[in-house]
């Protein structure tokens, strides 16, 4: 690989030390600011609020395999089951409050109004750009969520977990826009620094950081492309499996073949960063009523469960729906594919199911 290093005036090198200062200069610069990201805490990750930095997971690792998860020792975090959609779109979530008398009447539940997200990763950031594309303007519980989002700092993953592939769907592992600070870990303690906005320079020039070397500049990049390399080996050209779904969607013997092991859980549904589907209920209690949205995933029976019938009634029909959503109808619908190659789906599915393994058989097809 050529290496243009023009291109890289603006990168600069650091510890691991002047990341922890770039956290406090951010919370000075943000004041009143909450921070999110992924938090380390009792031998889980979740995505929440970060009081302190050294809440912050930056020594340790995962292990991810199909139907398997183990947060390990090292430097090397990828994520968890849990994304910046647990902020943007929770799980469980309030649209209106009513009042037994309909005297009182409360707009969605209030939220900090100005946050940080740090430390997501190159594929988080693409997943919010496809549900700004779906929500933003329509949902209004996603849009004052997503306004009050003030800064955005990225890591960039430059060794792959095992189910990660989001090189061969254009979203990481490294990012160029929509980011106020990047960082990469070059090893444990040396960071690669840069910067996607006015906010983000005058931050890391106020710390001291001194501007990366042709050397430095070199291994980042060498590290870049051998990631990319892993991954973009790890799934068919995106272009051929979209033209093998259009010829296969009626082919129920083969996605029965593929589905034979689904159990319909959802949870692909529940960890995917760019699944949006919710449903409004109505909760009735003693003085007042209560309008939320919950989480509900295409996989599970009762998505497709309406008055008078059943529009999927047979497993392989949602899951089917599944791999078209993310691969031919967001394409309709955003004008990008809807899978960021994060590998959560593979990753926390119960029994193992490998949704690279299902776009290889898809594949497989078109050659016979």
């Amino acid at each position: 690989m050529a290496v243009d290093t023009t291109s890289f005036r603006e990168v600069f090198i650091g510890r691991f030390d002047d990341l922890k200062v770039v956290f406090r200069v951010l919370r000075e610069f943000f004041s009143d600011t909450k921070f999110y990201g992924y938090k380390y805490s009792n031998n889980n990750v979740v995505f929440d609020k970060i009081n302190i930095v050294d809440e912050i997971p930056f020594n340790i690792s995962d292990i991810q395999r199909p139907g398997f998860y183990r947060v390990s020792h090292g430097y090397r975090f990828r994520h968890s089951y849990c994304s910046p959609k647990d902020f943007l779109l929770p799980s469980e979530h309030r649209l209106l409050t009513v009042s037994q008398s309909y005297e009182f009447i409360e707009d969605i539940e209030s939220i900090d109004s100005s946050i940080v997200f740090f430390g997501i990763k190159s594929c988080d950031r693409k997943a919010i750009d496809i549900l700004d594309h779906i929500l933003y303007g329509r949902n209004p519980v996603y849009t004052k969520r997503r306004d009050s989002v003030k800064a955005i700092v990225v890591e960039e993953c430059l060794e792959p977990g095992e189910t990660c592939f989001c090189s061969a769907v254009n979203s990481g592992p490294t990012i160029s826009k929509g980011f106020d600070i990047a960082y990469a870990k070059l090893d444990q303690d040396t960071i690669l620094f840069k910067y996607g906005s006015l906010v983000g320079e005058k931050i890391l020039r106020s710390i001291g950081l001194r501007e990366a070397d042709e050397d430095i500049i070199k291994i980042y990049l060498g590290m870049v492309e051998k990631a990319v390399s892993i991954m973009r080996s790890r799934i068919p050209d995106v272009e051929d499996i979209q033209k093998v779904l259009v010829k296969i969607v009626a082919d129920k013997d083969l996605w029965d073949e593929i589905t034979s092991r689904c159990v319909g859980c959802g949870n692909c549904n529940y960890v995917c960063p760019t699944c949006f589907c919710t449903e409004v209920v109505d909760r009735v209690e003693e003085s007042f009523s209560t309008r939320v949205g919950v989480r509900i995933g295409c996989l599970t029976y009762i998505y497709g469960l309406v008055s008078g019938g059943h529009f999927r009634q047979e497993l392989y029909t949602r899951y089917r729906h599944f791999v078209l959503h993310k691969y031919l109808f967001y394409l309709k619908q955003v004008g990008d594919i809807g899978c960021v190659g994060c590998g959560r789906c593979i990753t926390w599915c119960p029994v193992g199911i490998d949704l690279r393994d299902t776009l290889k058989r898809l594949s497989e097809v078109e050659k016979r």
